[in-house]
């Protein structure tokens, strides 16, 4: 049976419910604000963070590549990525997938979680939600 969902989507041994790790996170959001980046201008900022080697960040970011979470641009010397998908299409596959995973779809403990509520919402109190958020612009 094939797997239809991209492959930064597919579950493994030892990897997040999206298949994306804390390095990879990290770098992603970096090139997500920077729009485009060389591995040295991701490993510099990184390195204001905390101790990297310059290799791990290359190696990371052709794993993003191959992922398609990144484009890379082999024309200079120095390759060149961008984002290949928007931050809030990650996001939002990202959270969907932690929610049926590992939330097993307890959506209402989750909202009230972000919500700040000491207590599950209650299936109305969801819906009401629902339709406030489809009436925002």
């Amino acid at each position: 049976m094939h797997d239809n969902k991209p492959t930064w989507m597919r579950r493994g041994r030892g990897m997040t419910f999206a298949s994306l790790g804390y390095l990879e996170a990290d770098i992603l959001a970096i090139v997500w604000e920077l729009n485009k980046a060389t591995v040295r201008d991701v490993y510099e900022t990184l390195l204001q963070r905390r101790r990297i080697a310059y290799t791990t960040v290359m190696t990371v970011m052709g794993n993003l590549a191959t992922k398609g979470l990144l484009v890379r641009d082999q024309t200079n010397t120095a390759y060149l990525y961008r984002p290949a998908i928007p931050r809030q299409e990650v996001i939002a596959a990202v959270t969907d997938s932690l929610i049926e995973g590992l939330c097993a779809g307890e959506t209402a403990t989750v909202l009230s979680h972000l919500l700040g509520l000491p207590a599950p919402l209650s299936a109305d109190q969801v819906e009401q939600l629902k339709q406030l958020a489809q009436r925002l612009p």
